[in-house]
This record gives structure tokens, C-alpha cells and sequence, in this order.
């Protein structure tokens, strides 16, 4: 019996609660904005990097923010990750696609 890619989970404790925001842009499609996109850090897992896609009108924090400030946390609420998978030729490329209803900014202290 063969694995399918869409049957793998993943492990939630491997995830963060608060995620480092490295950067910001608009998530598109056929030019249409249905977004914003947001790559993240995971300090859990070697600093591997993964972008969540939210459907808002504006983002919580804008790209100058984040290059003044230097550093943004953020919260996402019903965060849900799913790895996928495509062939091509002898190459089998691979990854993850991270999607949120909200995402809320920390506040540092």
C-alpha cells in the first residue's frame, strides 16, 4: 500500500506559539491580491523557514515596520500546515503550506 503525501501529519508540538516574521508580502493570484504572506523562522526546528498565507485586507505589520524594528512576532489562530508534493520528471519536489484565519502582533517588552 502506497503513502500519499496528504496522509502525513504534523507533529504539533514541533510547532512554535509565537513566530519570528522575517517578511511580508502580498499573496497573489492572476494579479488578483487575496492576502498577505507571511514568512516566519522556526527556531524549534534549526531556523527553517515557512510562509502562512491570511486572507485580510492589510497586514498587521508592513515590510518598512519590519526592516525598522528589525524583528516581529507574531500569533496565528487556527493555523494549519499540510506538506505537498510534485513530481517532475526524475525530481520530486517537496514542502509545506501553512494556512491561518487571523494573525495577531506580540507586543516585545
Amino acid at each position: 500500500m502506497a503513502i500519499k503525501i496528504s496522509d502525513l501529519v504534523f507533529p504539533k508540538e514541533k510547532l512554535e506559539k509565537e513566530f519570528q516574521v522575517v517578511q511580508v508580502t502580498k499573496w497573489q493570484k492572476d494579479g488578483e491580491v487575496l492576502g498577505w504572506n507571511y514568512e516566519c523562522v522556526l527556531p524549534k526546528l534549526r531556523y527553517e523557514k515557512i510562509s502562512v498565507k491570511i486572507k485580510s485586507e492589510f497586514p498587521v505589520i508592513s515590510m518598512e515596520e519590519l526592516e525598522n524594528q528589525g524583528l516581529a512576532v507574531v500569533t496565528f489562530e487556527e493555523l494549519k500546515i499540510s506538506p505537498w508534493g510534485r513530481v517532475n520528471g526524475q525530481f520530486i519536489n517537496y514542502g509545506l503550506s501553512a494556512f491561518a484565519s487571523s494573525v495577531k502582533l506580540v507586543t516585545q517588552k
